[in-house]
């Protein structure tokens, strides 16, 4: 088996987009510059709504890539299911609650890991002709989607110790975020299971958080000895050749999810309003739930705009002219310990991020040891404004400097996960 070949089976691949994409497109980058040869199995077509055909310029012509076809669903809008667990946002007829009540527990129970699982089938049989054919050791598998760890299990049953597999987790599974309000006891006592059998079965786990990491450390000391921390990172070659858009008023830029898991930017709007009325504006470039979108356009912020999805280097553009960068987290406790993967490219920026979630974050370490912004509880209206001012009147303050940061360059960050491999 040839020690400078890599399989990476990835689901979310170009032209997929979304913030999910990034991490393991960065380091088939990154891998092929550093002299491997990369296969890739990845789906014939996109399995999200959103796509961006631009990040099909950054695939490596090195790489080789094989598009299989196979029986996954492309992933729906899942917001309606979500939000009938929660007062605040389930709609008010008993009837409409309970059927997206019974709409989720249909989805439950039909798919335990996610819509995505009828491809990994076509994924494994892929991948055996390659390994056979290619010589490969090297196994790269990242989830979400969750079901991809079932061809790891597959692989290692057929293989065992002549391959070695790492188990990239771009987020907690067993322990994301309000879990166990957002899926029936049985899927969870599934998800559980499964998540202990690939961690026990893989030769390498990969945490995007050192605190996702010791969260499982905790359940399972054995883990601590084959478990890596790998954040996510920013790519220097995304920045070369954007350029900042430029506003006219006072602007706060927001790229990534707004849902009831990820939080809702309303407190901000109070607090802007209260500081700068008519005389700012929010630009949001991602996905935001339908509810959330409701309360803002029915409570009247005219000032939020709605872009949608942007091409990567369109939204890098927005966040290089924004005069503060926007970070949005749920107040839910078990928030803590997430931070977004844009947090990497907002630090790069050099512009002041403001960040809101619970009463107690590492993304408020992060800021403070990186002197790049500041945080708030986001329920607290008064510690908003506040901080808002701070970052308008202190702006020369903040650390702007790629060099401060070059730890969470993704070139860096590759050459860490191609470590891991070299060592095994």
């Amino acid at each position: 088996m040839n020690k400078n070949k890599i399989l990476m089976i990835i689901n979310e691949f170009p032209p997929t987009g979304q913030s999910g994409v990034q991490r393991p497109l960065k380091f088939v980058k990154y891998a092929v510059k550093a002299g491997w040869e990369v296969h890739i199995i990845a789906p014939k077509k996109p399995v999200r709504k959103v796509v961006d055909y631009s990040l099909l310029q950054e695939i490596p012509k090195e790489a080789h890539i094989y598009r299989v076809a196979g029986l996954g669903i492309k992933t729906p809008d899942e917001s309606k299911m979500v939000n009938a667990h929660f007062a605040e946002t389930a709609p008010p007829s008993k009837i409409e609650r309970a059927f997206w009540r019974l709409a989720k527990l249909v989805n439950d129970f039909l798919f335990p890991y996610d819509k995505q699982i009828g491809w990994m089938p076509f994924a494994y049989y892929t991948a055996c002709k390659i390994i056979k054919k290619q010589q490969i050791r090297n196994i790269y598998i990242t989830a979400f989607p969750y079901s991809a760890f079932l061809v790891g299990l597959a692989l290692k049953k057929k293989y065992q110790d002549k391959i070695f597999w790492v188990a990239d987790y771009r987020d907690s599974w067993q322990f994301g975020i309000m879990i166990e309000k957002l899926v029936f006891p049985f899927r969870l006592k599934t998800i559980r299971k499964t998540d202990d059998k690939v961690l026990a079965t893989c030769d390498a786990a990969v945490f995007v958080t050192p605190e996702t990491r010791l969260e499982y450390i905790n359940k399972h000391s054995w883990l601590k000895e084959k478990s890596y921390y790998i954040p996510n990172g920013y790519d220097e070659d995304d920045f070369t050749g954007i350029t900042p858009k430029k506003f006219d008023k006072l602007t706060l830029v927001l790229m990534g999810k707004l849902t009831k898991v990820y939080g809702s930017p309303l407190n901000l709007l109070k607090a802007l309003e209260d500081c700068f009325p008519n005389n700012y504006q929010v630009i949001h470039i991602g996905n935001i739930d339908k509810a959330i979108l409701h309360n803002i356009k029915t409570s009247g912020y005219t000032s939020y705009n709605y872009l949608g999805y942007q091409k990567h280097s369109d939204a890098i553009a927005y966040s290089l002219g924004a005069d503060i960068n926007l970070i949005i987290l749920n107040e839910n406790p078990t928030a803590k310990y997430w931070y977004p993967g844009k947090l990497f490219e907002l630090l790069r920026c050099g512009k002041p991020i403001l960040a809101l979630g619970p009463k107690e974050s590492n993304l408020e370490k992060i800021l403070s040891a990186t002197k790049r912004g500041r945080y708030a509880y986001i329920n607290d209206k008064e510690q908003i404004k506040a901080q808002i001012e701070y970052i308008l009147k202190n702006h020369d303050q903040f650390d702007t400097s790629p060099e401060t940061i070059k730890q969470y360059s993704r070139e860096e960050l590759c050459k860490q996960l191609l470590a891991i491999y070299e060592k095994g």
